[in-house]
């Protein structure tokens, strides 16, 4: 479970048509510490993030920035990529929920 003030820049998201799992990559910041992480998150969860995302950049359509791919097994791949948009910082409180995170640090 993440601490309260803990936030998380979206750099981008990547998953498959098949796949129930979120691939999240950011910038995690609690105060002064900062560090880079990957999250897994569920669909719901990434519901939260793009209505949270489309919020705070109201100008455009986060939707926009999500590309699909097929794959040779005929799946799609869907990836974002989120670093230049201008506002791309969520609370990891407002997209914990009831499903923790988890979170892989390499």
């Amino acid at each position: 479970m993440m601490k309260q003030g803990t936030a998380i820049t979206i750099t981008s998201i990547l998953f498959e048509s098949n796949d129930t799992q979120v691939l999240i990559k950011g910038n995690v910041s609690q105060g002064v510490m900062k560090y880079d992480t990957d999250l897994i998150v569920t669909h719901s969860q990434l519901n939260i993030i793009f209505n949270s995302l489309q919020k705070q950049n109201q100008d455009i359509s986060v939707y926009d920035y999500l590309i699909s791919e097929k794959m040779y097994d005929g799946e799609l791949l869907y990836s974002a990529d989120f670093s230049e948009l201008t506002h791309n910082q969520i609370s990891l409180i407002d997209i914990e929920g009831t499903q923790p995170l988890r979170q892989i640090r390499a």
